[in-house]
């Protein structure tokens, strides 16, 4: 990577930190994720950007935390299951993106490097990351985590996807319990689910 390059993708990574993401998520696990009659649909950044998942997730509005620069928001399942689902969460950013696909490819290898990784890691601590995919298609990053950082109600390894909606850069995760991991493909499945339907809202206007 040519070294001009990260000024300008450490400008676009720096709002998605997994920092910023801990501590609602932790505050989150210890009331044990309980289905939610919350709404399915939720606008952020002064009405910016719509989040909402696949069919069946809810918002978890004790969970959101907005400022004026980011919002995080966490979904879980609207109705009781049998076997603990995973829950997702969207980080939305003011960070303004025209989707230029080489910057987000660009991305893809940037996040394997030691910078990169801290970014992801919820420590900030590069050590604790283990990027085992990084691919860029469909204009989305698709990350494969290891974070040892990851609140302990979580598995380790969990799925993001980085992708511009709206005009805005967003990160979307899908977070399985620790108890409760799941497969490589089912996470993925219910990432790209979640991807297709953040697209679909916001492209309503």
């Amino acid at each position: 990577m040519r070294r001009a390059l990260l000024p300008l993708l450490l400008a676009l990574v720096l709002p998605l930190s997994g920092c910023f993401e801990t501590a609602p998520l932790t505050e989150a696990a210890s009331r044990a994720l309980q289905p939610t009659s919350g709404p399915a649909e939720l606008r952020v950044l002064d009405g910016a950007v719509a989040v909402a998942g696949p069919a069946g997730y809810c918002i978890d509005a004790e969970a959101t935390r907005e400022s004026d620069i980011e919002a995080f928001v966490l979904l879980v399942r609207c109705r009781y299951t049998l076997r603990p689902s995973p829950v997702l969460s969207a980080t939305v950013t003011g960070l303004s993106s025209d989707g230029n696909p080489d910057t987000f490819r660009r991305l893809t290898g940037f996040l394997q490097s030691a910078p990169g990784r801290a970014q992801l890691s919820r420590s900030g601590d590069p050590s604790d990351v283990e990027v085992l995919e990084a691919t860029f298609a469909e204009g989305v990053v698709w990350l494969l985590i290891h974070d040892t950082g990851n609140p302990n109600s979580f598995d380790e390894t969990y799925w993001r996807a980085i992708l511009p909606v709206a005009g805005r850069i967003v990160t979307l995760s899908v977070l399985a319990a620790a108890d409760h991991p799941y497969e490589r493909d089912s996470g993925l499945g219910i990432l790209r689910g979640f991807v297709m339907r953040m697209r679909a809202v916001n492209a309503r206007g």
